[in-house]
């Protein structure tokens, strides 16, 4: 799916540049992207833009990180970005106020530079403000009025105001317009806290897409403070907090911070009280106010039993299934586990439905992510299929059938799933999965649990995790999950939304 609006005006001049420098022919790009030569010259002419998935896919085969593409500069090119007034970028919003970056070319910026023009309203009706960091405001013509934290200033042409912009703010312009340089500082951005290249690219993806609208069954501190993130991110755009609004505003009080993006969904308190509120989430998705959906202050088991209701539930496609996206340190590349959550074993009494479906929801979700050729490892502790091991059996019935997009293969021990030196030490060099998996999958929840926390805890592995299989992906965080953990989840569920909106013709 391409999209006609080209935000980053210099995407096809940045491809061009990557080809040339790395001898590759613009042909190769139609294979990957699934899309025409005609479509590949748009796309370099800077008529048309890639989709998200596609940006990821470039960044993956061209092996550089998405900033280059959108900039023409790398995560790593911090220490100077020039920008021409040609190269700046004009995003208008509302129908008073119209900004222009200053500084698009460099990436993982802490300070957000902008000049801002300002028209004038018939009333004092705007938007107010809030985000983690400082900002700096300099008034270069006409005169502005701001109200912060409840209290008004009135600035000329020439004066400045510095300010905590965690507090409410609004701006106006007194004259018929103003214009002001204004200076975003971004101390906590969760793009300047992620440890990894991938996940930086996975956060700058979910940027990219139109903000999506989320709802939250009964939110608590810690879910409402993983969607603040995100919103402060330019992630996520109307918040449908489902739950007994008193008690919602009274115990999260100093969470409810961007009331502008909320919507309160009362429900009384009642014996039914937890079925209820996934009831009212429920009925938000279908009628399709909500991309997804995301678990607060209630049991999982409660939750996904309203879900799955066949009659009343959700719209699934297949099984659930959890996928974890994962950045391991020695990868230049996202390795995908499944399923280390949900489903208790790949092959329950020997059906091969179930292990299809939690496969092919990994492959949708490593198709979301920009992974093509996607190679599909099923895990056991030995590649030798026997008897004594019947799951081994099956994965080997697995490995004839034909998938779509994706070679899938078992049984792989793991380290012949993701070492090369492993398997040219085995002899398994013309194994089209072998050393080279992105998509690992478990034969029992045990394996996948001790992968996944193994991963995330031992080696700090950086993980975003989307539950796949119903109309809209599902975020089902743990207590024991890191704030960045929380925020990747929703940066993923979100990409994934995106591109099930795509896929299904909603675009």
């Amino acid at each position: 799916m391409l999209r006609s609006m080209n935000k980053y005006g210099n995407i096809g001049k940045n491809i061009t540049e990557i080809l040339v420098s790395k001898n590759i022919d613009k042909s190769e790009l139609s294979k990957l992207l699934g899309i025409t030569d005609d479509e590949i010259d748009a796309i370099l002419k800077n008529e048309i833009q890639p989709s998200v998935s596609q940006l990821l896919k470039l960044s993956a085969f061209l092996s550089v990180d998405i900033p280059t593409i959108l900039f023409g500069e790398s995560y790593e090119d911090k220490k100077v970005a020039k920008t021409t007034p040609e190269e700046r970028i004009v995003v208008k919003r509302k129908d008073y106020l119209v900004y222009e970056s200053l500084a698009p070319k460099y990436s993982s910026k802490a300070i957000e530079p902008f000049v801002v023009d300002i028209y004038k309203t018939k009333d004092y009706n705007v938007d107010e403000s809030v985000h983690n960091g400082e900002e700096f405001i300099y008034v270069m013509e006409g005169k502005i009025r701001m109200v912060i934290d409840g209290k008004e200033y009135l600035l000329d042409a020439g004066d400045t105001i510095y300010f905590d912009s965690s507090l409410k703010h609004k701006i106006e312009s007194i004259t018929d317009k103003s214009k002001i340089f204004a200076a975003l500082y971004y101390g906590s951005s969760m793009l300047l806290k992620t440890k990894g290249k991938k996940m930086k690219d996975l956060i700058q993806a979910a940027k990219i897409i139109n903000p999506q609208n989320i709802v939250v069954i009964n939110p608590d501190k810690s879910s409402l403070d993983a969607v603040n993130k995100a919103i402060a991110e330019g992630i996520i755009n109307k918040v449908y907090l489902v739950g007994n609004k008193k008690k919602l505003e009274k115990d999260l009080s100093d969470y409810l911070i961007f009331q502008k993006h909320y919507v309160y969904e009362h429900i009384d308190d009642s014996e039914t009280y937890f079925q209820d509120c996934t009831k009212k989430g429920i009925e938000l998705i279908k009628e399709g106010k909500v991309d997804f959906i995301m678990k607060g202050n209630i049991n999982t088991a409660i939750m996904l039993k309203e879900i799955l209701n066949k009659k009343t539930g959700i719209p699934s496609m297949r099984r659930l299934s959890l996928v974890s996206i994962f950045e391991l340190y020695d990868r230049e590349k996202f390795i995908l586990l499944t399923d280390p959550a949900i489903n208790t074993e790949l092959f329950p009494g020997g059906n091969l439905d179930l292990s299809k479906d939690i496969i092919n929801n990994a492959i949708d979700v490593a198709k979301a992510i920009g992974i093509s050729d996607i190679k599909v490892a099923l895990l056991e502790a030995n590649e030798i299929p026997t008897e004594k091991i019947p799951s081994t059996i099956l994965d080997q019935e697995l490995s004839k059938l034909k998938w779509e997009d994706a070679v899938v293969y078992g049984p792989l021990s793991y380290d012949l799933a993701l070492y090369p030196d492993a398997v040219e030490k085995k002899g398994l060099k013309d194994n089209p999965v072998a050393g080279n998996a992105d998509i690992l999958v478990v034969p029992h929840i045990e394996a996948g649990n001790f992968l996944y926390k193994s991963w995330a805890m031992t080696m700090g592995a950086d993980v975003a995790n989307v539950v796949v299989g119903a109309k809209v992906p599902i975020v089902i965080t743990s207590r024991s999950d890191s704030d960045m953990v929380k925020f990747l989840t929703i940066c993923a569920n979100a990409i994934f939304a995106n591109y099930l909106s795509i896929k299904n013709g909603n675009d």
